[in-house]
């Protein structure tokens, strides 16, 4: 029979970014998988609920990528993208995901290596663009209290879990965090959803209004919070921000 676990070695997901958790049996060392299960080294069965940390949707050891990658690998392993140069799969990547967007045309694509560095990447995005138009002093952004962005610099400052701030002089001056969305855990007694978002978003204008709109230049926010509690938003949330 599989065990299910959420690949922190059968820990309670929130966890791993508690203040002070350790884990007592040393870690859990994965082998091999077979679509949505993982195995370790003693050979034992795993469920893997969060899809390898939601990096791994299509399964381990799913036949059509192990064929692309093969190919690939015996065609062109690795080039990279710098000084006009660029390959086929990454123009095709590209144009794949900016046809994705219908409401909205996309204009490119920008490849990272990771969550982490593609949010740091907006944020210098947003810097660049606010110089650009000669607001130097629009550089400040607001992020939720347990949101997840990542864990370099810019981005674990971005993100709302104390764990990865704790003894990292972090969060960055430039980072401010507002409510965190999780009805269920925040309400106050006899408040509905629609009111729970109202004043989320009214404490949220406070707050611009606070630090001075010139200074704020941008919100960001998961659409279902992730690492925070698999948080999805109260009702009208995002309308009201």
């Amino acid at each position: 029979m599989a065990k299910i676990t959420n690949g922190f070695g059968g820990h309670d997901m929130l966890a791993p970014f508690t203040a002070g958790w350790q884990s007592d049996m040393g870690p859990l060392i994965i082998e091999k998988s077979e679509g949505s299960y993982v195995y370790d080294i003693h050979g034992k069965k795993y469920l893997d609920t969060l899809s390898g940390l939601w990096c791994n949707p299509l399964g381990g050891n799913e036949p059509r990528l192990v064929e692309a990658a093969n190919k690939q690998l015996n065609t062109l392993p690795f080039y990279h993208s710098f000084w006009n140069r660029t390959t086929k799969p990454s123009l095709n990547l590209a144009k794949e995901l900016i046809d994705l967007f219908t409401a909205n045309k996309m204009a490119k694509a920008f490849f990272t290596n990771s969550g982490s560095e593609a949010n740091d990447t907006q944020v210098k995005l947003v810097w660049y663009y606010n110089n650009a138009l000669g607001r130097p002093k629009k550089k400040k952004f607001i992020a939720q209290a347990k949101a997840y962005h990542g864990a370099t610099f810019i981005s674990a400052s971005l993100s709302g879990i104390p764990a990865l701030h704790h003894k990292f002089d972090l969060p960055a001056s430039f980072v401010l965090h507002t409510d965190c969305p999780h009805y269920w855990r925040y309400h106050l007694l006899g408040e509905t959803e629609e009111e729970f978002s109202t004043r989320l978003a009214n404490n949220l204008e406070n707050l611009i209004l606070k630090e001075g709109p010139e200074t704020v230049a941008a919100f960001i926010a998961e659409p279902v919070m992730g690492g925070g509690g698999v948080i999805p938003p109260p009702a009208s949330y995002f309308d009201k921000i």
